[in-house]
């Protein structure tokens, strides 16, 4: 949505554009781009020339890229499921270059210049911008061969480019003149040396004149960085095209010169993250920790800003830090090994097993020595060398903190015999800091988990129902969304499924359309209409049904969104975290808490970003108040004697009591005409000079 706000922001769309473009992205599940263009706010040449503007790139028009001529080769480069899931289309294959260029949607969206690069093997990648349908429909024309697939856009009232060339959006100086390269010889080359037709062939060059190279003080192209300088002898001969969709062939640019193939380190890790859900799947209550343990060492890594290096000796550390140790019923961490002398002992013994394991794995040496202090504690009272405070690693320190608090907030078999909430975990590690653990990780933590999602700050753990057949679809899904803070239920069958729904509505579904018969999704989304608003979850299809006709069915039954096999599972966790934001379950249900666990600042904006309506009753002791919302808008505020913007800056100097929202409460007149975002700022000006 970042790109309606950018719009908005600039005064490109007005208000009213802004929520009409919002509701229909809403409604159809499309782009907001697409959105953009269905609701007539802008012309397709006007929003593709501000969106070149805005990714420092170029762009491709519908018509132009309508009657491109795309090399046979040049779609070599993507498969066809990756070019479908990505929504990306290669225009053009620079041979001797192993340069990529692809239209997208949005260039550098969730890395997928970076997968690009990975699949096709080449040096580089450069994104171009184009309409999102009008990649859809080149991903039908080019690769499935449907002569007609962009008859249904030209259908639609045509874009007036007048006599701007496609791609001169970015371009300074004077009016085009012929190069020798044609035009994306130039856009490939970035104004360098262009390139002959023995490299590559120019899809467009049938269509009129070659525009000038960009100039050396134009903006650069949207792209991946090279892997390495250009050699400087003669090119190796090209690897065959990738015989097998989202395969690597052995001889691709990406396998090393020697016997070792070339792993980044971001596959590196998910290799071990899928390794690792795979064995954690059977823990019970413990399932998925290991994963969870390693996202918030990332969190806390990136916040306190350890390199590269040390971030990755810690994450590795903390998807392994369990293997060799999970026999029986004892888990040992950090706060169970100083409470219990069974687990201490069986700590002594098995402390390096992970080490053991990956003896020929050649793990990072700082991974070892994390490993190996995991059990020291703060106060020096630990094993094996009771090292104090910061003599520690403090990877060991950290990771000790964020295993002990998963196991407390998911393992009813930890010290206190029961699964505590998150505000009762942080406060039992902020009562052990200086004894057992870091007191400054301690707060770090706080502040990575409370700003981590905004339902965790409310101390909630919002539920998720997967219901597919295929247990290996579903497994990687089912651990990632518990790393993501979701309890989460798997059933395989229509009927469980509807018995799960029956006893508890989840706040989400994934589902795939086809179970155990063909359209049973589709049945289950119509029994989800049916459950009262407070109870009605979020439905997210995740299915292999890719057809038109399945699709506006998913959408007209109420779908929140619509995702196509092959997935990744990390999109669809973020999406169902999107949903539970939205859902209509906790729009109808309220909010409550506590203002020690959340500020009231925080909670105007959560409201206000929600777009959430209703009155927030404040209770502080004898002291009370409260703020009307309506469609996220502040509408009145009275405290004491005090009403309006008076009354909601006096309320944001109360740091203790508990708050509710109300949902169903209208607001009978609207009082303050100012936005939340400006009242907000407007307060906190006043607490700061002592105004309040």
């Amino acid at each position: 949505m970042h790109v309606l706000s950018w719009l908005k922001e600039r005064g490109v769309l007005t208000p009213a554009q802004y929520e009409g473009a919002l509701h229909q992205a809403q409604r159809t599940g499309d782009r907001v781009e697409e959105a953009i263009l269905d609701t007539g706010a802008m012309r397709e040449a006007e929003l593709l020339k501000l969106l070149a503007s805005h990714y420092q790139t170029r762009f491709v028009s519908t018509e132009r890229l309508s009657k491109a001529n795309i090399e046979r080769k040049t779609l070599e480069r993507i498969p066809r499921k990756l070019a479908e899931r990505l929504q990306v289309f290669p225009v053009v294959f620079d041979r001797r270059a192993q340069q990529l260029s692809i239209v997208v949607a949005a260039p550098g969206e969730d890395d997928l210049e970076k997968q690009v690069q990975v699949v096709s093997g080449v040096r580089e990648v450069r994104s171009l911008v184009a309409r999102p349908a009008a990649i859809a429909a080149a991903i039908e024309k080019f690769y499935a061969g449907h002569a007609r697939a962009f008859e249904e856009l030209f259908a639609r009232e045509m874009p007036d480019y007048g006599e701007l060339d496609a791609f001169e959006t970015t371009r300074v100086g004077g009016p085009s003149a012929p190069s020798q390269g044609g035009q994306f010889g130039s856009v490939t080359a970035s104004g360098s040396a262009q390139h002959g037709d023995a490299d590559f062939a120019d899809p467009f060059a049938f269509m009129g004149p070659a525009i000038d190279p960009p100039p050396a003080d134009a903006p650069p192209t949207a792209r991946v960085a090279p892997r390495e300088p250009a050699p400087q002898v003669a090119p190796a001969p090209l690897p065959a095209p990738v015989p097998l969709e989202g395969t690597i062939p052995i001889d691709s640019p990406l396998s090393g010169t020697d016997e070792t193939p070339r792993v980044s380190l971001d596959d590196y890790l998910e290799t071990l993250n899928v390794f690792v859900s795979l064995l954690d799947r059977d823990r019970g209550e413990l399932r998925g920790h290991s994963g969870q343990v390693a996202r918030l060492c990332r969190l806390v890594a990136e916040r306190v800003g350890l390199s590269g290096a040390d971030r990755h000796a810690l994450v590795v550390a903390a998807y392994i830090h369990d293997l060799g140790k999970t026999g029986g019923d004892l888990h040992l961490t950090a706060l169970n090994v100083a409470r219990h002398e069974g687990h201490r002992g069986r700590a002594t013994k098995s402390r390096l097993s992970p080490v053991k394991l990956f003896a020929s794995a050649q793990l990072p040496p700082d991974t070892k020595k994390i490993l190996g202090h995991l059990y020291e504690r703060f106060d020096g009272k630990g094993l094996p060398d009771r090292l104090a405070g910061k003599d520690i690693p403090y990877g060991a320190r950290v990771l000790a903190i964020v295993e002990t608090y998963s196991d407390l907030t998911t393992n009813s078999k930890n010290p206190y015999r029961r699964v505590l909430s998150i505000p009762q975990a942080l406060s039992v590690l902020k009562e052990l800091g200086g004894e057992l653990f870091d007191p400054t990780l301690v707060d770090l933590l706080r502040h990575v988990v409370v700003g981590d999602d905004g339902a965790e700050q409310l101390g909630t753990r919002p539920r998720v129902l997967i219901v597919d057949p295929d247990p290996e679809e579903t497994t990687v899904l089912e651990m990632r969304l518990i790393e993501h803070g979701f309890a989460v239920e798997v059933a395989r069958e229509l009927p469980a499924a509807l018995a799960l729904l029956a006893e508890r509505p989840p706040e989400v579904i994934v589902t795939e359309v086809d179970l155990s018969a063909g359209g049973e999704g589709f049945t289950l989304m119509e029994r989800v209409r049916e459950l009262g608003e407070a109870d009605r979850p979020a439905v997210l299809f995740l299915t292999g049904r890719a057809d038109r006709e399945s699709v506006t069915k998913g959408f007209e039954l109420g779908a929140t969104d619509y995702v196509v096999k092959p997935a990744s599972p990390e999109v669809v966790a973020t999406k169902a975290g999107q949903a539970v934001e939205g859902a209509s379950r906790q729009e109808a249900s309220g909010v409550s808490g506590s203002l020690e666990e959340m500020s009231l600042p925080d909670v105007v904006q959560i409201l206000a970003n929600g777009r959430r309506g209703g009155r927030l009753q404040i209770v502080a002791g004898a002291k009370r108040g409260e703020i009307h919302f309506c469609e996220g808008q502040i509408h009145d505020a009275r405290f004491g004697e005090r009403t309006g913007e008076e009354a909601f800056y006096a309320l944001l100097k109360l740091d203790r009591g508990r708050f509710t929202l109300d949902p169903r409460f209208e607001p009978p007149a609207r009082v303050i005409h100012a936005s939340a975002e400006g009242l907000l700022l407007e307060g906190m000006r006043r607490l700061d000079e002592g105004l309040v």
